[in-house]
């Protein structure tokens, strides 16, 4: 029996390594750009007060705050916008990466049940046909879910893209993805 099981705990460790290095390159990414992001701030800061110091009466005074206020602004935004874009960028790869690994599940227990089924003794074929009709209900029902969920995602991401065109553009640059480690 414990051979019959190894083979699926250690697909199971396997997978849950994989999962792990995903997150943690994700995490590698986010804080790279919140470090980008930082000196990004910094430097500005540095330039904002520079031109505070330079300014001589109430007009100007009020003309650079409300240039800070828009380059800020603009700052955050680009900032949210990259850290969005790689939120969803990941959301998508684990999504991947989970729904790769269900699909492997779901055919090795689909043959597993087929498998068995064969060997069913004779006089329950219509258990076997009951079995087998709610089988594949079950993978129609299966396929269906699926085929909603994507056309949901996909509306959506089309929403966020509207919302966006409207948005501020991005002012940092996404962090390249590392390679796996494992």
């Amino acid at each position: 029996m414990q051979n019959q099981v190894k083979p699926q705990i250690e697909a199971s460790l396997k997978a849950a390594f994989e999962l792990a290095n995903l997150s943690f390159s994700q995490v590698e990414r986010l804080t790279e750009l919140s470090l980008e992001q930082a000196k990004v701030n910094a430097e500005l800061a540095q330039e904002q007060l520079a031109s505070a110091l330079e300014v001589k009466d109430p007009t100007a005074a009020l003309e650079l705050l409300k240039s800070q206020l828009e380059v800020s602004a603009k700052s955050l935004a680009g900032f949210a916008a990259t850290a969005y874009e790689l939120t969803q960028e990941f959301q998508v790869e684990s999504a991947s990466f989970a729904e790769g690994h269900f699909d492997h599940a779901h055919a090795s227990v689909n043959k597993a049940l087929t498998e068995n089924l064969k060997k069913a003794p004779e006089g329950s074929e219509a258990a076997v046909n009951a079995v087998k009709a709610a089988l594949d209900a079950g993978n129609k029902a299966l396929a269906e879910a699926r085929k909603n969920a994507k056309k949901t995602a996909a509306m959506a991401q089309e929403g966020l893209a509207e919302l966006k065109k409207h948005a501020p553009q991005a002012a940092a640059k996404a962090p390249a993805r590392r390679k796996s480690r494992a």
